[in-house]
């Protein structure tokens, strides 16, 4: 046996063998599938149930329903009516004359010529104190004074130190000192030298390493070398040159240590000689350079200021030294054990550089302001400038903003290009403003 149901939700029927669905298989609804015979029963109660309200209620309804209909009838024609009125006035005002549709208008009357000149004439836009900052025009005297700024950078005073010195690393032995080594030595080692041997090691202190002292005060700084490397000619201590040297040697190493570095001091002095030079000619070539300044006497001081730049180049570059000068022949008596490491010391690494990065700013700084206050210069300078006057007149605005940027100096001109370049600037941005609006 099949059993009819039917969908509320999308009214489809459907036949199924059970007597009960879960769901309607075309909506998949399960609330709103019930059985056909079912839904018949309950439509024949309603319609009974229909008919049992008597006359009275349905007059009622009826007359309620006829109320809301005349309500919306007479909404009709009152939104009719005023469709009609409006129609008319419309027809009545567009087929008027022009001298009473002018009546009718609320928008001013515009002056043509005046807002096309402002269109064609970016000029009229601008306040009146721009307008005469663009036609004013900068003369600068060729014997003018360095404004503020400018004597500033001229009147600086750089000061370096030069990074050559000549110092020792360690104090000159004295003659006490020396013999109080020697003893302290005999009394560690337990190991006496002979009185004879002591003599002799007394008389090449005072004839060597002395001597070098007084020549390294004096500032004979090659000869003060070669006498402290003489000093450590000893004399053999034993014919035996291994004892010599486990002995001798040995117990003397405090002097010999010192008087190595006492070489290397030296030989680095040597080497140094060309570039402390150098350092002390840029100095008094500063001081020069603050004189020339001081009687503006600017195309000398360009001409100093030129050299020194490059002579602080050279001297930035370090280039590394060459060797020192060779020994004298009497390194030939100094034992081979000795000679080694005064071999290596002929080589010193590269001495330090005064710092000249200040220096060589200063230079470059007061350059740029010197040249300002050249005639060749304020001539080039100004021609620029009457060029850019002459283009802001021919209202070649572009062109012009290009011609004031170059200007670089003097000050007075740079400062009134720039005031310029900002007006210029502010006329291009509204030239572009309308040729947008009526492109």
């Amino acid at each position: 046996m099949t059993y009819r149901f039917v969908c509320d939700h999308c009214g489809k029927k459907f036949e199924l063998e059970t007597s009960i669905a879960k769901e309607c298989p075309f909506c998949f609804w399960s609330s709103s599938v019930k059985r056909e015979d079912e839904l018949l029963s309950e439509k024949r109660g309603i319609s009974s149930a229909s008919r049992k309200p008597s006359s009275k209620e349905g007059f009622k309804f009826s007359f309620r329903n006829l109320k809301h209909l005349l309500r919306a009838l007479l909404f009709l024609a009152a939104l009719g009516a005023v469709g009609f009125l409006a129609y008319k006035a419309y027809k009545i005002l567009t087929s008027s004359s022009p001298q009473s549709w002018k009546v009718f208008s609320i928008k001013p009357p515009r002056d043509n010529k005046q807002a096309e000149k402002a269109e064609t004439d970016p000029l009229a836009l601008l306040l009146p104190p721009e307008r005469e900052m663009l036609s004013h025009e900068v003369t600068v005297p060729l014997d003018r004074a360095p404004d503020p700024g400018e004597q500033v950078i001229l009147g600086r005073s750089v000061s370096f130190q030069t990074g050559w010195t000549e110092k020792l690393p360690s104090a000159v032995w004295t003659v006490e000192q020396y013999k109080k080594m020697i003893a302290d030595q005999e009394a560690f080692y337990k190991m006496p030298f002979a009185r004879s041997y002591k003599k002799k090691l007394e008389e090449l202190f005072r004839a060597k390493y002395l001597a070098a002292a007084d020549a390294f005060t004096k500032g004979d700084i090659l000869v003060a070398r070669n006498l402290w490397m003489e000093s450590l000619g000893f004399p053999l201590y034993s014919t035996d040159l291994k004892k010599h040297r486990a002995v001798a040697l040995t117990m003397l190493r405090p002097f010999i240590n010192d008087t190595l570095s006492k070489v290397s001091a030296t030989n680095q002095s040597v080497l140094d000689m060309g570039k402390k030079s150098k350092e002390q000619a840029l100095s008094l070539e500063y001081q020069k350079l603050t004189g020339l300044i001081t009687q503006k006497k600017w195309q000398e001081a360009l001409t100093v200021i030129g050299q020194m730049i490059s002579e602080v180049d050279q001297l930035r570059k370090n280039v590394a030294p060459q060797k020192a000068p060779s020994y004298p022949a009497s390194f030939g008596a100094i034992d081979a054990d000795l000679q080694r490491p005064l071999m290596d010391l002929m080589s010193p690494s590269p001495s330090s550089t005064a710092d000249l990065q200040p220096l060589q700013q200063d230079l470059v700084e007061k350059k740029e302001v010197i040249e300002t206050f050249t005639q060749a210069y304020l001539a080039s300078a100004t021609a620029v400038y009457q060029a850019a006057l002459g283009l802001i007149r021919e209202k070649k605005w572009q062109e012009a903003v290009q011609a004031l940027g170059s200007i670089q100096g003097p000050q007075v001109l740079q400062q009134d290009a720039a005031g310029k370049i900002a007006i210029l600037e502010k006329i291009e941005g509204r030239a572009l403003d309308s040729s947008g609006k009526t492109s």
